[in-house]
């Protein structure tokens, strides 16, 4: 199943925060932790680029997923324009019954009049859902002064789910993202998403199921990126840079070379310095590239994200 959404120019992206713990680890570091051997741990170095990841065992999930918030909501005067708050996470269940963490993130936040949610369905392609589900929420709204305010970040709960079949070690991250219709900022050009449903027992895949989902990738992938470029009238080269997950770096050399893509434009940076950080990837990373002065004005930036399940997400933004 296919979901494209008609060219837009009207969400946009008005403000961006990311987080991560100070504490950093190596790979070989946690290898034991996680039952590792040592070749498994070479293949993540050697093979995968992954370096460091961010993890850090005393923080609660809130103290993960607010400093961003709190750090981009210091810059706005008006909190009650933010009619919504959506937390895009992976694992659907992040604390206990009794908790719901889309609420507590609103009271700690002082977003009283915010209406509060989850969006969890489409797994580590969950943030983009929820920005285009935050489009979707302010032109119904009718207020075209309201807002919505994006959440991601999440902590890996057991091995089972920290480490991906020698394809990925899970960090941690958080960020946070205001969304407006029109004015000032990084403007959504279109966005597209694919489920495959064959793949729907996500961490639980094994053997030739397991073997499909690891040979199609990178085809899938590279087939929802370009309907993200067919809706946006644009084609690979007017790309000025493809913001990816972090999964890895050996998949994003295979995609490189379905598309036909320099991997000099893909950004890459993050995958040795924080893995795989489930939905605050793409986000991550534009942070990352704003924080160093590296978005170029008026470029349009190609972000993706893969969710176990599996959907293939792209969207189009231009700065």
């Amino acid at each position: 199943m296919t979901t494209l959404a008609p060219t837009r120019s009207d969400v946009v992206l008005r403000r961006m925060e990311a987080y991560a713990p100070e504490r950093s680890v190596t790979v070989e570091e946690i290898a034991a932790g996680l039952g590792l051997n040592r070749y498994q741990t070479r293949l993540f170095r050697r093979i995968r680029g992954l370096d460091r990841l961010r993890i850090d065992p005393d923080l609660g999930l809130f103290d993960l997923v607010c400093p961003p918030a709190e750090a981009l909501l210091s810059t706005v005067e008006e909190r009650d324009r933010i009619r919504y708050l959506i937390f895009a996470h992976t694992a659907q269940d992040l604390t206990p019954t009794t908790l719901v963490a889309a609420d507590t993130l609103r009271e700690r936040l002082g977003l009283a009049d915010a209406e509060a949610f989850a969006v969890t369905q489409h797994a580590c392609a969950s943030g983009l859902l929820a920005v285009e589900v935050a489009g979707e929420l302010l032109r119904a709204d009718g207020d075209p002064a309201a807002l919505a305010l994006v959440l991601t970040g999440e902590q890996p709960f057991t091995k089972a789910v920290q480490v991906l079949w020698n394809t990925s070690i899970i960090g941690e991250a958080s960020s946070a993202c205001l969304i407006g219709l029109g004015g000032s900022g990084t403007r959504v050009l279109s966005y597209a998403s694919r489920t495959v449903g064959e793949f729907f027992d996500g961490y639980q895949l094994a053997g030739e199921a397991l073997h499909r989902f690891g040979s199609t990738y990178h085809t899938h992938l590279a087939e929802v990126i370009r309907e993200a470029l067919d809706d946006a009238a644009l084609d690979l080269d007017d790309i000025t840079m493809v913001i990816p997950h972090n999964v890895n770096v050996s998949s994003w050399i295979t995609i490189c070379a379905t598309l036909g893509l320099d991997r000099d434009r893909v950004f890459l940076d993050n995958v040795g310095e924080y893995s795989h950080c489930s939905c605050a990837d793409p986000f991550l990373n534009l942070a990352t590239l704003a924080g160093r002065g590296a978005l170029v004005a008026g470029g349009r930036y190609l972000v993706t994200a893969v969710g176990l399940g599996a959907t293939y997400s792209a969207m189009v933004v231009e700065c």
